[in-house]
């Protein structure tokens, strides 16, 4: 498995452009109705991400990939055998490529309501997240940066699991099952990216 990341900060005009026209035509009709530029570029940053993914690990060429959606809605390179997966949060998109089902999420850390743990984390969950079982107080608390980066960490391993299953929120979010073994966690600048793989 690899992954890669890239900040859509760093996209030139003719680098946007250049990527913008491999896309196919039903993608440049979502991307052209976007609001806003860097809803643009992270879409745009994401495919060219799997395109130099999959480019340099089945050593081909990026224009010659094809990528096709399933019954699902997940994205897939047609006719190519390797699996891909994107996301996004704020200033960067990452992209995970492997040979077998891989699911990845970034997420930039954030203040956030805590009584969200309350809701869509397990009880084992939120005893690794506050350290101890929670009290009420505990969800009221200004949180710490290592009670924040450990949220994060709960937050995009379940959407990294339901990236690699493909089937969206088919259970409810506290009750899912995570082979913690399975996940590969990093962290860089503000950031926090999970991957969850088999292999």
């Amino acid at each position: 498995m690899n992954w890669y990341k890239y900040n859509i900060n760093d996209f030139t005009p003719g680098a946007y452009e250049k990527w913008y026209d491999l896309l196919s035509e039903q993608k440049k009709i979502r991307i052209d109705k976007m609001k806003f530029t860097d809803d643009k570029k992270r879409s745009v940053a994401g495919e060219m991400l799997a395109r130099k993914a999959i480019a340099q690990r089945l050593k081909i060429a990026p224009e010659n990939i094809i990528f096709k959606t399933d019954e699902r809605g997940k994205p897939y390179a047609h006719n190519l055998d390797i699996h891909f997966n994107i996301s996004h949060s704020d200033d960067y998109v990452v992209c995970a490529v492997d040979s077998k089902p891989v699911g990845i999420d970034i997420e930039k850390i954030r203040p956030i309501n805590l009584k969200i743990a309350k809701r869509f984390f397990s009880e084992d969950e939120q005893k690794y997240l506050f350290r101890k079982k929670p009290e009420e107080s505990d969800y009221t608390s200004p949180p710490t940066d290592d009670l924040l980066k450990r949220f994060f960490e709960i937050w995009t391993a379940k959407e990294a699991y339901l990236k690699f299953t493909g089937e969206g929120i088919s259970q409810e979010l506290n009750a899912l099952k995570i082979d913690r073994n399975a996940l590969n966690v990093h962290y860089f600048d503000d950031y926090v990216v999970t991957i969850y793989t088999e292999s």
